[in-house]
């Protein structure tokens, strides 16, 4: 497995891929969502950590967001890196923090569209196990960590 940097590209209205430009200017609304993932990551991450994974371009940031130019809203952010396997390229999100998950939950099909255009053949979500109510994606393990 390689990790690479995912290039940047748009998603259709309301959901977009950042630079890390758009990142770091959005950081307090975007690091206060990505926060609300870390005590998921069992002690893997720490929002510093993630911050510097954009900002050395091995992660993204992807937003779901009401772009009304009068009251603009950011309703989940995603962190997304890459992995490359020898028969596959998959989409990894591996964190998400967000409020009200009906306002945005329709994006999927919009998520899945992108990351096929990129050149991605699956995507993995590392997540609770809400996610199966809102997405289309087949639960295919659980993960199980103890700590040493």
């Amino acid at each position: 497995m390689v990790s690479e940097a995912i290039q940047y590209a748009s998603m259709a209205e309301k959901a977009s891929v950042l630079t890390t430009e758009q990142v770091l200017a959005e950081w307090d609304v975007i690091g206060n969502l990505l926060e609300l993932g870390i005590p998921y990551s069992v002690g893997r991450t720490s929002i510093e950590d993630i911050k510097q994974n954009i900002i050395d371009g091995y992660s993204i940031v992807m937003i779901a967001w009401n772009p009304d130019p009068k009251a603009p809203e950011i309703h989940a952010a995603f962190l997304v890196d890459a992995d490359v396997y020898p028969k596959k390229k998959v989409m990894n999100i591996t964190l998400c923090g967000g409020g009200n998950i009906q306002l945005w939950a329709h994006l999927w099909p919009q998520l899945k569209a992108s990351a096929k255009s990129q050149g991605f053949d699956q995507i993995e979500i590392n997540g609770r196990a809400g996610w199966s109510k809102f997405i289309s994606a087949k639960e295919v393990s659980r993960t199980f960590v103890e700590e040493l």
